[in-house]
C-alpha cells in the first residue's frame, strides 16, 4: 500500500494524517502549533512528535513521502532548519510548503482560486495557471488583519483606551477582563507579554459569546475582521489578475464558524471583485498532501 503523511501545522494545532491514493484517512493524530514564528524548538518539536506518532502507527512501514504545510515556513531560515532536521530524522523524501498552499490543494485541488485563512493568523494564497502569489500571513507583529489574534489585541487596546481617558469600561471590557483574571488594566501587560499567541486568540472567544448575547461592540470587531479579510483576497484578485466568477476556499475558525466574519467576508468580497463561488468543507487541509505530492514526483519518487 502506498500512503502519504500529511501534515497541517498552524498557529494552534499539528494535525497528522496518514492517506491512501483515494484521499481516506488511515490513521490521525495531533499535537500542539507548528508555526515556527511563534516559538522555533517548540514548533519544530510538535511539527516532528505528529510525524513520527505516524511513522510509528501500523502504516508507517507503508508510507512513501511526508508532505508538511506549515505556518510560517516561508520567513528566512525556517524552511532550512526544518529540511536540516527532518533529513537527520527520516530517510523519506519530506516537502515542505505553507499551510495555505497545502489548503488550497485540499479545497480546489489546483483549480484557479484563492484560499483565505482566518484562525489564529490569516493569510490568502492563489493561483491562476502556473502563477501564484500571496496576501497576509505577515505573522502578528506585522499584522494578522482579520485573524482572532488581531481581533484579541484590538479588545485589549480598547480596555487600554477606556482606562487612560477614564471612562467606565463597557460590559465587553469586564468580560475580558474577568476572562483574563484581573481586575485592574494594568494586569494586562503581565497577561500580554507572557502569554502565547494562542492563549491571545483565544480571547476571540468570549468576544464571539458576548456578540451572540446582542453586543453591538462585539459584532462590530467580527464584522470588521470580515472586511479586512476580504480586502486581502481582493488584493490578490488584483495582483493575480483573476478571472471572474472567482473561486474562494475558505479555511480557519472564523471564517468557518463565526456567523458574522463569515457574512461580512462575503458581502465585502463581491461588492470588491464581482460574482464569487465561495468553497467550504469539513476537510482537513492535511488532505491536500496528495495533491502537492504529485507537483513534487520527480522529487520523492513516485
Amino acid at each position: 500500500m502506498n500512503l502519504t503523511i500529511g501534515i497541517d501545522a498552524g498557529g494552534t494545532k499539528t494535525t497528522g494524517l496518514i492517506l491512501d491514493n483515494q484521499k481516506r484517512v488511515v490513521f490521525q493524530t495531533e499535537s500542539g502549533y507548528g508555526n515556527p514564528n511563534i516559538h522555533f524548538e517548540k514548533a519544530l518539536a510538535n511539527v516532528w512528535e505528529t510525524v513520527a506518532a505516524c511513522l510509528e502507527s501500523e502504516y508507517g512501514k507503508d508510507c512513501g513521502a511526508i508532505v508538511a504545510g506549515v505556518a510560517g515556513i516561508e520567513a528566512e531560515g525556517n524552511l532550512q532548519r526544518f529540511e536540516d532536521f527532518f533529513a537527520k530524522k527520516t530517510n523519506l523524501p519530506v516537502i515542505f510548503v505553507n499551510d495555505a498552499v497545502l489548503a488550497y490543494h485540499a479545497l480546489l485541488e489546483g483549480e484557479d482560486g484563492i484560499l483565505t485563512i482566518a484562525g489564529t493568523g490569516s493569510i490568502s494564497y492563489g493561483r491562476k495557471g502556473k502563477s501564484e502569489g500571496y496576501a497576509g500571513g505577515w505573522g502578528h507583529f506585522l499584522g494578522d488583519p482579520g485573524s482572532s489574534y488581531d481581533i484579541a489585541i484590538q479588545v485589549c487596546r480598547e480596555i487600554t483606551r477606556e482606562y487612560d481617558q477614564g471612562k467606565p469600561f463597557s460590559s465587553l471590557s469586564q468580560v475580558i477582563m474577568q476572562e483574563i483574571g484581573i481586575t485592574d488594566p494594568n494586569g494586562l501587560k503581565g497577561f500580554i507579554y507572557n502569554a502565547t499567541k494562542g492563549e491571545i486568540a483565544s480571547l476571540s472567544y468570549p468576544v464571539f459569546v458576548e456578540a451572540e448575547k446582542g453586543d453591538e461592540f462585539a459584532r462590530k470587531y467580527f464584522y470588521e475582521a470580515g472586511c479586512e479579510l476580504a480586502q486581502q483576497t481582493a488584493s490578490l484578485f488584483t495582483k493575480l489578475h483573476m478571472d471572474s466568477p472567482l473561486k474562494v476556499a475558505c479555511k480557519g475558525s472564523l471564517l468557518e464558524k463565526n456567523s458574522y466574519v463569515q457574512s461580512a467576508f462575503k458581502n465585502k468580497l463581491q461588492t470588491l471583485v464581482g460574482e464569487t463561488e465561495f468553497i467550504k468543507n469539513d476537510l482537513s487541509p492535511a488532505v491536500g498532501a496528495l495533491s502537492v505530492a504529485s507537483l513534487y514526483r520527480d522529487q520523492i519518487g513516485s
